[in-house]
């Protein structure tokens, strides 16, 4: 635990881990040496290639129906060129690139050294070949073809990009020779145009129309004749035209019977009113007749008046109301009312002949009879002429959809086989362009061949190692800080462990040159304590540490003579302490379990820390185990500080810092 406020504490950490700097810094400089020297060197082949927008220069056929455009289309959303990098960095490239290259390793190169190499190369391949069969029987890794395994590994080797906005892509193979890597990067051209006329299709394409053509042609034949027979049976041109014809016949008909059936639901309306009216007509009619008075109404009222001149007579003699009065008014009323259903004349003689109006009737129910039966007979020769055309009709609408479905597959295999016809023409252009490599891309650069390595570079790593090392030296330094647990100087102390920090006694080696400083610590503990109470009752002070060798026995013994040059009695013995005496109780170290029964009782308790070696674990521990057990811990003594920075260093530092 060290605290960093200033330059000076940053230089401190220097030198508190002056040794792992030192190591780090060599360490570094021995890794960059070395890898300037030792590291493999890589080689780099580069090729270019122009992917010029798709226009006519570039035929192209499409796999499904309709016309489309090249194999790279322009887009103002999407970079064309990504589809031709995914192109060149897929499987089947990478594994034609890992073929040939294992074709190439295969033959040892020239020079003794390289051969040895060469040899050597191999013995570790076949190695690590026996080690991976071993792995597979297990089942830790799968099986996998060499080409496979290659291909994945030149994946990582080979890097294809392009700059923004530029349709130049360019294709670069890095590896440990320049004529490897040449070779290589020639395959992987190679490998990068087949594959992609294979994608484009060229020779298969062409030989998927021309075996469509063929099928079409046979298959039209065939269609053709099926046709042919079909329509021979229903003997027709067409199954339009056989349809149109039947159904023009039948609307005729059928409008020839609609018109029947009016006709005859008519004349059937006249025979039902002719029928209702004949009852009602008389058979004879009288041509003339002879008509006279009625004798027996003539006779009713000559006693209808004989009896109205007997009421008048008794009229004299009786009045209204009399009896015979009401009585003869009865047999007049009576007589009244059988005169009035008599007629008032009679025929006497009449002359009868036979009614026109029925004979009339009855000659127009037998027409209409026979024309309702001669349209019955139109009607049923009507029936027998619609059965037979219906019949045809259904004949021809049964064949109908095998023939519209032949029509069909004709038309449809006609239109086929003359798009297919032009595919063709187009597919042996592909094909023939494909064969010359004669596309919208264009092989603007060959693979170089480039003898200076690029990588690694040895004289700016040599440059730079001086930097790199101090950097990382610094850098482990930093974390060395983070992770030091270890007390250094008392900045942090009172914050850390809510514990008052009463003197930082320095590090010394000869008594001379540190008494001052020395001095200056104790009195500071001295003028901490509590002086008053020495006098009234006593003061007993008791010092301990986490382990032993911190120096408790030191400090008790400088801190005793400094208060018996203040004049105060000290000892050290047994408690308690009497009254202007004080008492300094030398605990041991608290791991021992008799610390804590020499510390009961102690007016003060004091732990003593060693800077540089206890850690800030160890005085929590102790802590808590005072407060637990005493229920206090008045506070801290930090020994041994050391000033980290020699003299020598520090005060050319300080006096250009401004120090002096």
């Amino acid at each position: 635990m060290i605290e960093v406020r200033s330059l000076r504490d940053a230089l401190r950490l220097l030198f508190i881990f002056a040794r792992e700097f030192r190591l780090t810094l060599l360490v570094t400089i021995a890794v960059v040496v070395a890898g300037a020297f030792l590291l493999p060197n890589r080689y780099v082949s580069d090729a270019r290639l122009l992917v010029k927008p798709t226009q006519s220069a570039s035929v192209q056929l499409p796999v499904q129906p309709g016309p489309e455009s090249g194999f790279v289309q322009q887009s103002p959303q999407r970079d064309p060129l990504l589809d031709e990098e995914k192109m060149a960095t897929s499987a089947p490239v990478m594994l034609k690139v890992a073929k040939a290259y294992l074709a190439m390793s295969s033959v040892p190169p020239p020079g003794g050294w390289a051969r040895f190499k060469f040899q050597l190369g191999k013995a570790a391949a076949w190695c690590k070949e026996l080690v991976r069969d071993v792995f597979v029987g297990v089942g830790l890794m799968d099986k996998a073809p060499p080409e496979d395994r290659l291909a994945a590994r030149l994946a990582k080797r080979l890097a294809v990009s392009h700059d923004p906005g530029s349709n130049v892509m360019e294709m670069r193979v890095t590896w440990g020779d320049p004529q490897v890597a040449q070779g290589i990067s020639q395959a992987w051209v190679d490998a990068y145009f087949d594959e992609r006329a294979n994608a484009a299709g060229g020779d298969a394409l062409f030989d998927f129309y021309q075996q469509q053509n063929t099928e079409l042609n046979d298959t039209i034949i065939k269609l053709k004749q099926q046709l042919r027979d079909r329509l021979r049976v229903i003997d027709a041109t067409s199954v339009e035209q056989r349809i149109e014809d039947v159904t023009d016949q039948l609307q005729k008909l059928y409008r020839q019977r609609r018109e029947l059936q009016a006709e005859r639901e008519a004349l059937r309306g006249i025979l039902g009113a002719a029928g209702r009216q004949l009852p009602a007509v008389a058979g004879e009619v009288m041509t003339e007749r002879e008509i006279s008075l009625n004798p027996a109404r003539e006779d009713l009222k000559l006693k209808l008046n004989g009896l109205k001149q007997q009421r008048l007579d008794l009229l004299r003699n009786f009045k209204e109301g009399a009896p015979p009065v009401r009585a003869l008014d009865e047999s007049i009323a009576g007589l009244e009312a059988e005169i009035a259903a008599v007629n008032d004349s009679v025929v006497r003689s009449r002359n009868m002949a036979p009614n026109t109006l029925g004979t009339r009737l009855r000659q127009d129910m037998q027409d209409a009879r026979i024309n309702v039966a001669k349209i019955d007979a139109n009607i049923a020769e009507i029936d027998e002429q619609l059965k037979q055309l219906q019949a045809a009709r259904e004949e021809v609408m049964s064949a109908e959809p095998s023939l519209s479905r032949l029509s069909l597959e004709l038309g449809s295999a006609e239109k086929t086989f003359a798009q297919y016809s032009d595919y063709l023409l187009r597919a042996r252009v592909i094909r023939d362009l494909n064969r010359n490599r004669l596309s919208n891309v264009a092989l603007v650069g060959e693979s170089s061949f480039t003898p200076s390595r690029v990588f690694p570079k040895s004289m700016l790593m040599l440059l730079l190692t001086l930097p790199v090392a101090l950097a990382v030296a610094l850098v482990v330094v930093f974390v060395l800080y983070l992770l030091d647990q270890r007390i250094h100087d008392g900045g942090r102390i009172e914050k850390t462990f809510n514990v008052p920090l009463l003197a930082t006694v320095p590090e010394i080696e000869r008594d001379q040159d540190g008494s001052q400083s020395l001095r200056a610590a104790l009195y500071r503990i001295y003028c901490r304590l509590p002086l008053e109470q020495i006098a009234e009752r006593g003061l007993s002070l008791g010092l301990t540490s986490s382990r032993s060798g911190e120096g408790v026995s030191f400090i008790a013994s400088r801190l005793a003579i400094v208060l018996r040059q203040q004049g105060y009695t000290v000892r050290e013995g047994a408690l308690p302490a009497q009254p202007g005496e004080m008492v300094i109780v030398q605990a041991p170290p608290l791991s021992d379990e008799h610390a804590l029964i020499a510390l009961r009782g102690c007016d003060r308790i004091i732990l003593v820390v060693q800077a540089r070696s206890t850690t800030v674990p160890a005085v929590e521990s102790a802590l808590a185990l005072l407060r637990d057990a005493l229920g206090r811990a008045d506070g801290i003594v930090l020994n041994r500080r050391v000033f980290e920075i020699p003299a020598k260093f520090w005060k050319p530092i300080s006096r250009w810092l401004g120090a002096y």
